[in-house]
């Protein structure tokens, strides 16, 4: 990213504090009020990077740098941050966070998003306003601030490919559990129909009747939430079940 140590701005200028509820329209850090801005991270160099990176933007003034203690929360509750930078990379470590402020700042969280897993969806839901992966150039950080600011959402690119990839991750996770709760008839007579057998054909190849195949496609639409034939072999032949 081309991150240098810290230029930190200036804490006499005078505040023009921007709420979460009203902010500019504006889409560019230097038309923006600036942002009380509070840096959360353990990591020296990429905190030096990041405020260097930041500090030259008309939009943001630091109030101060912390790191992950165990009276965390209290600083953040005496600082009162507008946006709040942070390198935390689990959901729940962000939702714990942030509990109690009030107001509630714009978060933007950095992660490395190549060494370990980032748990984006979970960011999101835990109430990140923007994901940067540190491996990100400063022109996509000061987008995703910019953005973030003007009351929008931002992923950077690397972050994006991490969040596509877990949204893949855990739809094949759910297909396997869905493979798990068929019986192992279940999964003959399923194999069959998707191959065009009727329910007669289906019956010769297993050596049932046909009332044992009519029993078990109906426990199979069931447990899928399927009601005709045509949706359970569509949804078979699209690695849905």
């Amino acid at each position: 990213m081309g991150w240098s140590r810290p230029h930190y701005a200036s804490e006499r200028e005078p505040d023009a504090v921007p709420s979460r509820e009203t902010t500019s329209a504006a889409t560019t850090l230097g038309v923006l009020p600036r942002a009380r801005t509070v840096f959360v991270m353990n990591d020296e160099l990429l905190l030096h990077g990041l405020v260097h990176v930041l500090a030259q933007a008309d939009g943001v003034r630091l109030l101060g740098d912390l790191r992950h203690t165990a009276d965390l929360g209290d600083r953040l509750r005496a600082l009162r941050p507008d946006l709040l930078v942070v390198d935390v990379h689990r959901g729940a470590a962000l939702a714990d966070l942030v509990a109690g402020l009030d107001p509630v700042p714009r978060i933007v969280v950095v992660i490395d998003g190549e060494e370990s897993p980032a748990g984006t969806l979970d960011l999101i839901h835990a109430g990140a306003d923007a994901i940067v992966d540190r491996r990100s150039s400063s022109a996509e950080l000061l987008s995703a601030v910019a953005r973030v600011l003007d009351g929008q959402t931002a992923l950077d690119a690397h972050s994006a490919n991490t969040l596509i990839a877990e949204l893949r991750s855990r739809e094949r996770a759910v297909e396997a559990d869905y493979a798990g709760i068929l019986t192992r008839r279940e999964k003959e007579v399923l194999a069959l129909l998707t191959e065009g057998l009727d329910n007669r054909a289906i019956a010769t190849d297993l050596f049932i009747s046909e009332a044992t195949v009519k029993f078990h496609l109906h426990n199979i639409m069931d447990k899928f939430g399927v009601h005709k034939r045509a949706a359970l072999v569509s949804a078979a032949l699209r690695g849905r079940i």
